[in-house]
């Protein structure tokens, strides 16, 4: 642990730096753990700051840990950087890690004995749960920082796998009490916008126990000081200027450019940093030169038993090579790590340098000595190594286990880039291989649902279906129609899905009882109860559970007894249904079945929210967001959706920043994940006033197909915008397009939402009939249209003996009031004051079971018919609840809305409308003068008249007159 990297060049500069970095060391021996942000350009001097860090927490005391993530190109090694932290740890001090092996075993799984091919299964064999390995790194730090305080740094950041960023960011949100410092570096200059690592960083930033240390060019005077130290005999002024010139205050050009001024070839020194950096390879001697070609090959590190084997040197030419570059500093040997170029660039110029034969032959001797277990080496390496030798069969090969190692730590994304590489090499496969076709696309669907990236899986499979022979086993057809099925039906392919577990529910009908059979049976269960026909699917469930208790593995059938248990939940007992949920969780984690136990605890939650139980609904759909987190389904059925289903929870609750954290996203999202995450975004940005909702719905119309959620929950947010901005038409139109498309999805027209989608409807024909008195007419016929639509839907929208949830009973009382709103602002058939006040109290109560918002919109609304039937203080009221509401929740719509109404009488301004009538009321118009003056509706008229008496607190048209008189309201 104390063995770091030293190095002899001078450390210039950098004061403020380096006390904002050994605060935090300081604080940490407190028992105040923090962590430090290092970010730079590439060789600006980040490594050097770090040896200097190094070396001050080791005067204090502290134990030093150092981890480096690498650049593999394509898919890498999940966890490198921790896997060479407690590999190192292992080899310097086993007794450490003996220990805590003991108290976190799945650290098993990081240790590089571990993880390399031909190696021995950890006792915990099978897929590890993430959310136990992340402890288990956490629980082993905090431990080893108990004996002494602890600085981990983790080099190089920006080159760091999916994996290892989300292990990083779960360790910052653990700071509190431990002895541990954590220092993080990164190359600022490779942070493009579309960098993976980008929105981690702006994440990882807010927390208030991580500091960000950024390290800039040095400026004149620290440059021309780095550059006297490093001179060994004086230089002209003339080229010392062009030297410092040229570095532009980066350390490394600056020591590269004095190097070679010292060889007597400043005058040769091309222009590009390449040319540059490889110039201090001439002088060296041709073994020196052809053992860095071969470390470079390897990537930035490599360990000497590798290097030995691949180098093709006796040990006394290595040895003598080796220390040539050490003391030519090319090399870094720090203790029992290897040897590694003492900066990345540098690495990377020797490697781009190479011939192309050169790059084969090297590559494919270290793919030989890692291929014969000559020396240990990760199948991730050995696939890299491989597939740029073009020993193709064995590239095969090595993506394959890649892919399985991915996924048994919890890393679905690299698990599929390894599969997806596997699968275009499988035509390469060697003639003795065991790995089948239809395994592996199945493994890769698997992988990209995982991924949250469904229809790639679809896709998969579907080309593998039609790529079988007509006469291949039916088996096989079968094992590619299951997943086609289940993924189908996640992505609301109901059709597709029916038909693909129909054909292997057919398949399977004459087949012997088996695991995959309860499968099949099992899943036809679920798309039958998706389908709306429960009598099939509990039957069919029960066969399933039957099958599984045949062979004597019920946990085969896991997910017919969930299904059974959404069946008892609609028969009316959602209590006992709840019972059986928690139970089938419980069973699922036990018996290790990740996909059961994540769908068992996303229904819990979905269940309660049904039934308006927001409260458990909250509670329930975050521990499953969590859970599928920890066992790396986050982006996968189920677990993506209990994510989905917590933020619209939040939201219903008024929760709207909760909301909007646990809607945010970033760089390594999957793209229809984002999009469907933001759909709920959407609706909190929309009730604050950002109109550009209706606009990004429309942008992201690619994905409607992809994940209906996303138009279902985006409608109404962009519907509200659309209003805002008085596009109207546009408004009308996505109501239309999004109706028509779930329709489609939905196989029918009378889908629940649409009772939703006609209120919102009547919504927008209330706004024109205020804006459009002319086509009054007209627009209250399309509302008795849509009033009609909607009691359609309640009644033919469910399945027989299935009722309404209290979500759908406050829409259906939400459209009955907007259909006598509009009807009242028309003067066509209005309903009477008492029964427009009656309409709107029955909604703002149906509301009540949580939904703030939109119970806080119907107050509004409420408090309008109140004023219009007289009753001002209970308007009054009703406007003060609402305002409340919106100032708690940021909703600005919803302030400008209630304008004055929403203050004690008096003390607002009246609206541009209200004072135009006020102007007219005060000349002693009627109101059916006013009406014809202003084309409005007598009706309309007489609303802004009431509310024209309510905020200016008088009770009559002549006080009224009097006080705008008075008070110059009129000026």
């Amino acid at each position: 642990m104390d063995d770091v990297p030293w190095t002899s060049t001078p450390l210039v500069g950098r004061s403020a730096e380096m006390a904002a970095l050994l605060s935090a060391v300081d604080e940490a021996k407190t028992r105040r753990a923090g962590a430090i942000l290092l970010s730079g350009d590439a060789g600006v001097g980040k490594t050097r700051l770090l040896d200097e860090i190094a070396t001050g927490a080791q005067e204090r005391g502290f134990g030093v840990l150092v981890g480096h993530c690498t650049d593999f190109g394509d898919a890498g090694l999940p966890y490198l950087p921790f896997t060479e932290i407690f590999g190192r740890l292992a080899g310097e001090r086993p007794d450490l890690v003996d220990s805590v092996l003991t108290n976190f075993p799945a650290i098993g799984r990081l240790l590089p004995t571990h993880r390399l091919i031909g190696a021995q299964p950890v006792p915990q064999d099978g897929q590890l749960d993430r959310g136990a390995l992340f402890d288990a790194v956490l629980g082993a730090l905090t431990a080893l920082s108990t004996s002494e305080p602890l600085l981990v740094i983790v080099e190089d950041a920006h080159w760091a796998d999916d994996s290892s960023r989300d292990l990083i960011g779960f360790l910052l949100t653990r700071l509190t009490s431990q002895r541990l410092a954590l220092v993080v570096s990164y190359r600022s200059d490779d942070l493009h916008r579309r960098h993976p690592l980008r929105r981690p960083i702006a994440e990882w930033s807010r927390n208030p126990r991580v500091h960000r240390v950024t390290l800039n060019p040095l400026d004149a005077v620290e440059s021309r000081t780095l550059l006297t130290a490093l001179l060994t005999e004086p230089l002209p002024e003339s080229e010392v200027s062009r030297i410092l010139e040229r570095a532009g205050g980066n350390a490394f050009f600056t020591e590269e450019l004095v190097a070679a001024a010292s060889m007597g070839d400043a005058d040769a020194v091309p222009p590009d940093l390449a040319d540059l950096l490889l110039v201090r390879l001439d002088p060296l001697s041709d073994d020196a030169r052809q053992v860095a070609r071969v470390i470079a090959v390897a990537g930035r590190r490599v360990p000497h038993n590798l290097l030995t084997a691949v180098a093709g040197l006796p040990d006394r030419e290595l040895d003598a090579a080796l220390r040539e570059l050490i003391d030519a500093h090319i090399i870094e040997h720090p203790g029992n790590a290897g040897y590694y170029f003492r900066h990345a660039l540098l690495s990377e110029a020797v490697y781009d340098d190479l011939l192309p034969g050169e790059r084969v032959r090297q590559h494919a001797a270290y793919a030989k000595a890692l291929k014969d277990q000559t020396v240990a080496g990760t199948a991730a390496e050995l696939a890299g190594h491989a597939t740029r030798s073009h020993d193709l069969a064995t590239a095969f090969e090595a993506r394959v286990r890649a892919g399985q190692e991915a996924i048994s730590v919890a890393a679905p994304q690299e698990g599929l880039k390894h599969y997806e590489m596997a699968l275009e090499l499988f035509p390469n496969a060697a003639a003795d291989s065991t790995i089948e076709k239809t395994w592996l696309v199945v493994q890769t669907a698997t992988a990209a649902t995982l991924s949250s990236q469904h229809l790639r899986g679809v896709k998969l499979l579907r080309k593998a279906l039609t790529d079988l022979p007509a006469d291949a086993p039916k088996m096989q057809r079968a094992q590619l129609l299951l997943p086609l099925a289940d993924i189908a039906l996640i992505i609301d392919q109901d059709r597709e899905s029916h038909e693909a577990i129909t054909q292997a529910f057919r398949m399977m009908a004459d087949e012997p009882a088996s695991v995959f059979k309860a499968q099949v049976v099992s899943l036809y269960a679920r798309v039958s109860d998706a389908l709306g026909r429960p009598m099939d699917a509990e039957r069919w469930a029960n066969e399933a559970l039957q099958i599984a208790r045949e062979i004597g593995q019920e946990d085969a059938a896991g997910d017919a007894g969930i299904t059974l248990a959404q069946l008892r939940r609609r028969a009316g007992d959602p209590v006992a249904a709840a019972k059986q949920l928690e139970e089938a969780a419980v069973r699922a984690q036990l018996a290790g079945d990740a996909a059961a136990e994540v769908r068992s605890r996303y229904l819990l939650g979905a269940n309660h929210y049904e039934q308006g139980d927001l409260a458990n609904a909250k509670t329930a759909l975050l521990n499953a967001s969590q859970r599928a987190g920890e066992l790396g389904r986050q982006w996968a059925a189920y677990g993506f959706d209990a994510r989905r289903m917590l933020a619209l929870t939040q939201f219903v609750l008024g929760e709207w920043d909760e909301a909007a954290v646990t809607t945010r996203t970033d760089t390594m999202t999957p793209a229809a994940a984002d999009a469907g995450l933001r759909a709920v975004g959407m609706a909190v940005r929309s009730g604050r006033g950002d109109t550009s909702v209706a606009e990004e719905l429309e942008r992201s119309r690619k994905f409607w197909s992809l994940d209906v959620m996303l138009p279902l929950l985006g409608l109404q947010p962009a519907v509200d915008a659309y209003v805002a901005l008085n596009r109207t038409a546009e408004a009308e139109k996505l109501i239309a397009d999004v109706t028509t498309l779930l329709s489609d999805v939905f196989q029918s027209e009378w889908f629940l939402a649409r009772i939703r989608y006609s209120a919102i409807g009547l919504q927008v024909l209330s706004h024109r009939v205020v804006t459009e008195p002319t086509a009054a007419a007209e627009l209250v016929a399309r509302g008795a249209d849509l009033l009609s639509v909607g009691h359609t839907v309640a009644e033919k929208g469910l399945p027989p003996g299935r009722v309404l949830g209290v979500e759908g009973i406050a829409w259906l009382a939400r459209l009955e009031a907007e259909w006598e709103r509009l009807r009242w602002l028309a003067d066509i058939d209005p309903p009477t004051a008492a029964e427009h006040v009656a309409t709107w109290q029955r909604t703002v109560d149906a509301f009540g079971y949580g939904y703030v918002f939109e119970q806080a919109w119907s107050r509004v609304r409420l408090s309008d018919a109140l004023r219009a039937a007289g009753r001002v203080a209970e308007a009054n009221e009703q406007a003060q609840l609402a305002a409340e509401v919106a100032r708690e929740l940021g909703a600005k719509p919803l302030l400008d809305e209630l304008g004055s109404s929403a203050e004690p009488a008096g003390v607002s301004a009246l609206t541009a409308r209200e004072t135009e009538v006020l102007r007219l009321l005060a000349e002693g118009r009627t109101n059916r003068q006013l009406a014809r003056e202003l084309y409005i509706s007598e009706k309309t008229v007489s609303v802004h008249v009431s509310n024209i008496l309510a905020k200016l607190g008088v009770r009559s048209r002549t006080e009224a007159a009097a006080v705008a008189h008075r008070d110059g309201l009129l000026d």
